[in-house]
């Protein structure tokens, strides 16, 4: 299987300027392995040249110990704990070529977070797709924009943009493992906004004005700077951060995701990618915080009694055996603070199930969650078969939720056999 570039967060902000990568499962970077179709057009001018077509559909059961309550009737459960769901339907186009771009994702799709299992929680991860665990996102489209490259030393790009952070990616084909880790699941979204991009040799810098979070209200600001330690871009690493200049309050609608705290965040963090021959290594790590200045009279909460935060890391380490096999294991870490005395300290401080009331599975501010997922990835060409075995640890959350029937369980374990064909060549 072909080793080509990164295709995390950082790289599809370049996107926005430059030549398309394709995507991965597996080793050789996120960047492998994800076959597309070119289409040269004609006579259309700007919007002439070479369109790259990429997709598939994916089915996926689960089974897992120390479940929690069932709150809905529609889950596609068989038995006590066996689950299943479709994955994603979901097809990408690309034009990189001239000087106008153009990127869009869409489908039907939904992001598995490591952990993320209880009904009363952010959402069930192992839920049906389109059930009441685990709604259909609120459209068909992921992302997409427009670019306009006038130069080769910047360039400028609007529509619902990519995220700039982290070096995971929403659909689960694109990274080496099933579930992506809790980093990816609160860090700013896709968005619609605006966003300049400049380059300069191995360097690239990205700065976006958008509604982040999918608030309506365009007040995020996040930036990111990408160097390429080698000419293919294989090794590299990010620097990323967002902050909010207002305050957004915690509006709903159909497509707002995160908590109080998410949409309120800033947050800095920092990745990299290394290959070594069959070796691929993927470190990140972020600090993201709700400023007190956030919450105001008119948000409707008290303001904290202190600096909520979250502290997290993960790193996927892929071992590729041969041109069919290759495994990653993935550990990841959050620590998310608390105040026992603050009335709101679980909509300011659960960051991890997006300011959720105490219930099993929830956890609270304090907790701090440890996983350990392994997944070891079969593909022949177009077609992939994946298992994912997955640990959660939990510590320091509130009695009642934990894991289990009772919310008092500390550990889960959730394994996962994944079925997917792609669309396109090799």
């Amino acid at each position: 299987m072909k080793k080509l570039l990164l295709c995390s967060a950082a790289m599809l902000a370049g996107q926005l300027a430059v030549v398309p990568a394709a995507f991965a499962m597996g080793g050789g970077g996120e960047g492998a392995n994800v076959p597309s179709e070119t289409v040269n057009v004609t006579g259309l001018g700007p919007l002439s040249g070479a369109w790259n077509f990429s997709g598939g559909i994916d089915a996926y059961a689960s089974m897992l110990t120390d479940r929690t309550p069932t709150v809905f009737s529609n889950e596609g459960t068989i038995g006590t704990n066996l689950k299943y769901s479709m994955g994603l339907a979901a097809v990408q186009i690309h034009k990189g070529s001239g000087w106008l771009h153009f990127t869009y994702w869409g489908g039907a799709w939904q992001t598995p977070s490591v952990g993320i299992t209880s009904d009363y929680g952010a959402f069930n991860s192992l839920a049906r797709l389109g059930s009441g665990g685990n709604p259909l996102p609120g459209g068909p489209t992921f992302k997409w924009w427009f670019t306009a490259q006038p130069s080769k030393y910047w360039s400028v790009s609007g529509g619902e943009l990519a995220s700039l952070e982290g070096t995971e990616i929403g659909f689960d084909w694109m990274n080496p493992t099933f579930f992506v880790s809790n980093l990816n699941n609160m860090q700013a979204t896709p968005a619609y906004g605006g966003q300049l991009n400049l380059f300069y040799g191995p360097a690239m810098f990205n700065i976006q004005l958008s509604d982040s979070y999918h608030t309506a209200r365009t007040n995020v600001l996040s930036t990111l700077l990408t160097y390429n330690l080698n000419s293919s871009g294989s090794d590299n690493f990010i620097i990323f951060d967002h902050t909010n200049l207002g305050h957004t309050g915690n509006p709903g609608g159909p497509l707002a995701t995160g908590g109080f705290a998410e949409k309120n965040s800033s947050l800095i963090g920092a990745g990299a990618q290394w290959v070594q021959g069959p070796w691929t290594f993927i470190p990140e790590a972020e600090y993201q915080w709700l400023p007190k200045s956030a919450v105001t009279a008119s948000n409707g909460y008290a303001r904290p009694l202190t600096t909520y935060y979250n502290v997290s890391a993960m790193m996927d380490v892929s071992y590729q055996f041969t041109p069919q096999w290759s495994v990653t294991v993935q550990p990841s870490f959050t620590y998310q603070n608390g105040d026992k005395n603050d009335p709101n300290q679980n909509l300011y401080g659960n960051w991890l199930q997006f300011g959720a009331s105490p219930n099993p599975g929830t956890f609270s501010a304090g907790t701090t969650l440890t996983a350990l997922q392994i997944c070891p990835t079969w593909q022949e060409k177009n077609v992939f078969v994946r298992p994912d075995l997955a640990w959660t640890h939990l510590a320091g959350y509130q009695a009642g939720t934990g894991y289990g029937l009772n919310g008092n369980s500390a550990n889960q374990f959730v394994g996962v056999l994944e079925v997917g064909v792609l669309f396109g060549k090799m």
